[in-house]
């Protein structure tokens, strides 16, 4: 485990997991954060229903630095829906961005940088030549141990090769089939009007939910169409893997 100067302040932000940040605070900063969290903290977002001009409620958007934040957030979204104060339109969209941001998070950790590459006093990110770290100046340019307290978090006990172990075997297994939010983020506003016309003269909906869709911002009646696929493309991908497990023993 690397050890570092006791002069050097840690940053005092904990994440939403209760885990406290490993990185050095910056010098003179008052909150005694890092340059990351100084830059991205915690902040409320207004939400507005129909148009209207008045703030109707709030959500709480931590930085996406783990899956805790972003698991707090998709609780909220669910909350928020449940009780009819968020235009499912926005909903659907914070969603796929919550998905976006959670597919994220493995290249997130591989660029996590070691808390002597990190910057404590933007001013002086001059004086610091190339191959030196901001650290240099006070003796201690390099981490003792190359690995730090953040980098074992998440590498676990087999250290680089189990997590090296664990990304080959993320790329032989087979990726995970779209999702109905992935494939209607996807399509262009002209592919969703040419399947909202088809779907409605096939009878595959209701035409209903498509006057109620142009009227009252209800759910795309494609992203419902698309849902239904979805979920019997996963009805019938299990049934087709127990049976090869039955046939199997």
């Amino acid at each position: 485990m690397a050890s570092y100067p006791v002069e050097i302040r840690r940053c005092q932000h904990i994440k939403t997991s209760g885990a406290q940040c490993g990185s050095p605070a910056l010098r003179n900063d008052k909150d005694k954060l890092c340059y990351y969290h100084k830059h991205n903290r915690l902040a409320a977002a207004e939400l507005y229903l129909d148009g209207d001009r008045y703030c109707d409620s709030q959500i709480m958007i931590p930085p996406f630095e783990d899956a805790h934040s972003i698991q707090m957030v998709l609780r909220h979204v669910v909350q928020l829906m449940l009780q009819k104060r968020i235009n499912p339109k926005d909903a659907g969209l914070m969603l796929y961005a919550l998905q976006i941001a959670s597919g994220n998070l493995k290249q997130l950790q591989a660029e996590k940088p070691r808390p002597t590459q990190v910057v404590m006093d933007p001013e002086k990110v001059g004086e610091t030549p190339i191959g030196m770290t901001p650290w240099s100046a006070t003796g201690q340019g390099h981490d003792p141990d190359h690995d730090s307290d953040e980098e074992e978090e998440w590498e676990g006990e087999g250290g680089e090769e189990e997590a090296v172990k664990q990304e080959n075997e993320a790329e032989k297994s087979p990726a995970p089939p779209p999702s109905a939010e992935e494939l209607y983020g996807a399509m262009t506003p002209k592919e969703r009007r040419e399947m909202r016309d088809k779907i409605e003269e096939e009878g595959l909906i209701d035409p209903i939910a498509v006057d109620n869709y142009y009227k009252f911002d209800h759910p795309d009646p494609v992203l419902l169409v698309l849902a239904q696929q979805c979920a019997e493309r996963d009805r019938k991908q299990q049934s087709e893997c127990a049976n090869s497990q039955t046939a199997g023993a």
